[in-house]
């Protein structure tokens, strides 16, 4: 169980300038036991909902994307001309305003609200997004309390992977 002081904590921090690239990930669990949930960031009007730890993956990307930071250092790659024409179409007016220029949406007690409902939360930092990755840090209950730092996707996927494993045998609370 999640306590509101924590949540407030992490709340807070999420609402600090120096932390935009920070997104508070609120897990929710399926009876099959695969994970399910939501992406909070203040600098985004709604939770994006995620299915799965790929997709948590890829749309912590796109977040970055939209709210203009960190910069990636590369463009993606696809297999062919044609997939590379349908993303760019798929994200072309997409909001990428510089940081500067945003107003902050979600206050802590909006975040909060919805992050006691998660039967877990995860504080995702991403700080860099070099070749064609992220890099970053992750810190939560689950992590007691100490900042993972993570170095890839790959890396951050089989972090969460375990977790799900773990979930598919065991309650969030036996964590």
């Amino acid at each position: 169980m999640i306590y509101s002081d924590e949540i407030r904590n992490v709340c807070q921090g999420l609402t600090e300038t120096d932390r935009i690239s920070t997104m508070l990930i609120c897990f929710h669990e399926e009876k099959d036991g695969n994970l399910y949930g939501e992406i909070l960031n203040c600098y985004i009007d709604e939770p994006v909902r995620f299915s799965g730890v790929g997709d948590l993956i890829l749309k912590l990307d796109e977040i970055c994307n939209w709210i203009g930071t960190p910069q990636p250092t590369t463009n993606p790659r696809f297999l062919n001309r044609i997939m590379a024409e349908e993303y760019t179409y798929r994200t072309q007016g997409r909001n990428r305003l510089p940081v500067k220029a945003k107003i902050q949406l979600q206050d802590s007690k909006t975040l909060g609200s919805r992050a006691h409902l998660a039967k877990e939360t995860l504080i995702v930092k991403i700080e860099f997004r070099q070749n064609a990755s992220m890099q970053g840090r992750v810190i939560g209950r689950l992590t007691k309390k100490k900042y993972v730092n993570f170095r890839s996707a790959l890396e951050l996927m089989r972090m969460l992977e375990e977790m799900t494993a773990k979930t598919k045998n065991n309650s969030f609370e036996d964590l």
